[in-house]
């Protein structure tokens, strides 16, 4: 007989009381044990990881498998890249590109020359220091699209990372197909060609996941660093987006099931509890350090968020819409794992579970801003699950041919859901080249103070000719003497404090109209120009007081 040191991997394995099996989520060659006292756990090869694995293939074999995984991640990829370039030119900014992009640039002038700037962190719904300037720089190298590109380039990565912690928790398999079904969402492709703070808290977020699975495979040290800083990308990940913490229960949990299937139940629970107090540790340090006035954002733009009208059938309806292949396989699959005795086999549950998290909170407070958005955090979770699902069903051809059955249904979605969800989504709001290009002139030749319902795109436009200072937005508007409210627009507009007003007639039409009938009553202003969904009105005379006027306050 060899040397143990030359036999080969099976065959020691198989010397040491096991036989050979086969995955059940990737339907890969496995080895099953027989004297560890599980019977019925899987081991995968080194082609397909697993938490209790060991060698059945060969070194050299082993990593020229890896590489030919590789190459559908990359297919996939290439078609997610494709399916959010297609919006990147498609339409102007909208409000939110040009309040963050904006911001970013004030912000860099406060850091640089000590300019002032407006209180962002009051009323921002995210960290105005984190993402709005790497956005900014980004727009300075190539506009717009180039801020739009940086985030496709975070959810490009995003979905690199869901492809390797599905493939660390269930095989190559079901992560090809976890990735395939995220990377077609609509609201994938939507994040990957728009300029917020979405696609970078997203990429942390699942930057975290993946630190808490990969942690489970590690000694004692290496596994209590990786959770420490999973935690801590987390806390970033909710510094970037506040609305990101409601996803972090998902994270620990994962963290505790994911070190639970390899070591007992004590490092489950310690890993949970690691992950939670460098989180929760570098939360507090942060809101300490920001101070009264970046509190005063989290809580008015997240934690007590004004409830709206909105009806939760409407909500969830909506969001089924927007993932209900990913959700019905994620389900699917915490089915398929709990009927199982493998090891973990809470974790899908778990996953499927966090889709739901986002439409329970908005449906509690009874509002769809941004829900398409927000949604995908929740998906990225539950593709997990959904790869895990059809991975197992595709063990009803254990060759090759299952890759196009598979496909078939992501197909099918892309070409008849999907893509026409995201060009949806992108014509929600009005494109503004036209009405850009007649204020480009009209500042010139009406130079003061200007009104518009949503000017942060204007202001995102023009902010080389018009200071930030010089804008009014008729969502709410300060007079000296006169307060706020429709009283202050009309005092203004009496005295021809605004040179421009620009009116959509969108979210404060009732506003707008009281705008109209104002300047009706103050006389000497006229219809400049219309653009598109905009009307531009311009004063006449505009007075040495309108010129000289002072800023609203920052709404």
């Amino acid at each position: 007989m060899q040397p143990d040191a030359l036999q080969s991997p099976a065959r020691r394995t198989l010397l040491r009381g096991q036989r050979p099996g086969r995955d059940p989520a990737s339907g890969s060659v496995a080895v099953v044990s027989v004297l560890d006292g599980a019977p019925g756990r899987l081991h995968a090869d080194r082609d397909q990881p697993h938490p209790n694995g060991e060698l059945a293939l060969g070194q050299g074999k082993a990593q020229r498998g890896q590489a030919a995984a590789r190459w559908p991640l990359l297919a996939v990829l290439g078609v997610q890249a494709a399916l959010s370039l297609r919006l990147v030119w498609s339409n102007t900014a909208f409000q939110d590109e040009a309040l963050y992009l904006r911001a970013g640039h004030l912000e860099w002038a406060h850091w640089l020359h000590g300019a002032q700037i407006p209180d962002f962190p009051s009323y921002f719904s995210g960290a105005p220091v984190l993402y709005p300037p790497l956005g900014a720089l980004a727009d300075s190298v190539g506009g717009l699209a180039a801020a739009r590109i940086l985030s496709l380039g975070f959810m490009l990565a995003v979905t690199a990372l869901l492809w390797t912690t599905t493939r660390r928790l269930f095989g190559q398999r079901a992560a090809l197909l976890a990735a395939g079904l995220f990377a077609t969402l609509a609201g994938t492709q939507f994040l990957g060609a728009f300029a917020t703070y979405d696609s970078l808290a997203l990429f942390l977020l699942a930057l975290a996941a993946w630190l808490a699975v990969r942690s489970a495979d590690c000694q004692p040290m290496a596994r209590t660093t990786l959770l420490v800083l999973c935690g801590m990308t987390m806390a970033v990940a909710d510094a970037v987006k506040y609305a990101t913490a409601v996803l972090a229960p998902v994270v620990f949990v994962v963290a505790a099931l994911a070190v639970a299937r390899r070591h007992r139940g004590v490092a489950a629970a310690l890993a949970a509890l690691t992950v939670l107090c460098s989180w929760l540790s570098l939360i507090v340090v942060a809101v300490v350090v920001g101070g009264h006035q970046y509190w005063l954002g989290i809580t008015t733009s997240t934690l007590d968020r004004p409830p709206s009208n909105v009806s939760a059938d409407v909500i969830l309806q909506r969001s089924y819409v927007w993932t209900g292949l990913i959700l019905l396989l994620a389900v699917l699959g915490a089915l398929l794992a709990i009927r199982s005795k493998e090891r973990g086999r809470f974790i899908p549950a778990v996953l499927a579970a966090a889709a739901l998290v986002i439409p329970a909170e908005q449906a509690r407070l009874h509002t769809t801003v941004s829900l398409q958005k927000h949604v995908v955090f929740g998906a990225w979770f539950a593709a997990i699950a959904a790869g895990y699902a059809m991975a197992r069903l595709s063990r009803v051809d254990p060759g090759r041919g299952w890759a196009p059955v598979m496909a078939l249904p992501i197909a099918a979605s892309t070409l008849f859901g999907s893509i026409g969800q995201a060009d949806g989504l992108y014509r929600v709001w009005p494109n503004s080249a036209n009405v850009i290009s007649v204020l480009r002139s009209a500042v010139r030749s009406h130079p003061g103070n200007y009104l518009a319902e949503d000017y942060d795109v204007e202001a995102y436009y023009l902010r080389s000719q018009v200071p930030w200072q010089h804008w009014s937005s008729t969502y709410y508007f300060r007079y000296p003497g006169v307060g706020t409210g429709a009283s202050a627009y009309r005092a203004a507009i009496s005295k021809h404090y605004f040179s421009l007003i620009i009116l959509d007639f969108g979210d404060t039409a009732g506003t707008d109209r009281e705008v109209v009938s104002d300047m009706d009553r103050a006389g000497g202003y006229h219809v400049l120009a219309k653009a598109g969904a905009f009307t531009v009105f311009a004063s006449q005379a505009p007075t040495r007081s309108a010129l000289a006027g002072r800023s609203r306050d920052s709404r």
